[in-house]
């Protein structure tokens, strides 16, 4: 006998033979791994698609009116929970202004831009010229303020509702930030003139006179 026929005469019940409920088992298992790698691909596929949108090409201070040519299209992967102005959405931000400082970059959202101007009917703003340790900490553009004009030989002390429009770079030279802040028209000339005055960064929803006049 030969070692081929040795082989060949290997006995039946020595050859490898799945049991039905192992086949089902490996059956189930090709299966799943055919579902999951179906998976992937649609996740994959999804997080692949880029979404046009606007995108600001330059800064853009609050208050500035916002126009086409400050702005670009881009191509992004975006979670379509993030809030973004699509490319075709022009119109929502076109002659708009601008809430608050927008930096360069920036992918634009409706919530940063309004349709009015930042400074209403019978409001005017002001710039001040204040120590760093006169600014309070977490004082931003659109902060409301209370203003306080220190008394003096002439005048009392007085205080001032309004909100900031703008906080400069510190003053390499002398020291100071310069601040831009919107009060009422009324209250302008008086805090133009104040040689010295504090500023209280207060809560909005504190006091229903703090309440932005747009």
């Amino acid at each position: 006998m030969t070692i081929n026929d040795t082989l060949t005469t290997e006995p039946e019940s020595r050859r490898f033979r799945p049991s039905s409920r192992r086949r089902t088992r490996i059956a189930l298992g090709a299966a799943l791994a055919a579902v999951a790698i179906g998976g992937n691909v649609v996740v994959y596929s999804q997080l692949d698609q880029r979404t046009e949108v606007l995108q600001v090409v330059a800064n853009v201070p609050a208050g500035q009116e916002v126009t086409a040519d400050m702005v670009r299209v881009v191509a992004v992967d975006v979670d379509p929970a993030v809030p973004v102005v699509q490319a075709d959405q022009l119109a929502l931000i076109d002659h708009h202004y601008a809430k608050t400082h927008i930096l360069a970059g920036t992918l634009l959202a409706p919530q940063l831009v309004q349709a009015k101007p930042l400074i209403g009917a019978g409001q005017s703003v002001v710039a001040l010229e204040l120590r760093p340790t006169q600014v309070p900490n977490g004082a931003r553009e659109r902060s409301q303020v209370r203003i306080v004009i220190r008394a003096n030989d002439e005048t009392p002390s007085q205080t001032i509702v309004g909100h900031i429009v703008w906080i400069g770079e510190t003053d390499s030279i002398g020291g100071v930030i310069p601040v831009s802040v919107e009060v009422a028209d009324i209250n302008a000339d008086v805090l133009a003139m104040a040689e010295s005055v504090g500023l209280i960064l207060v809560d909005p929803g504190a006091d229903p006179a703090m309440e932005e006049s747009n």
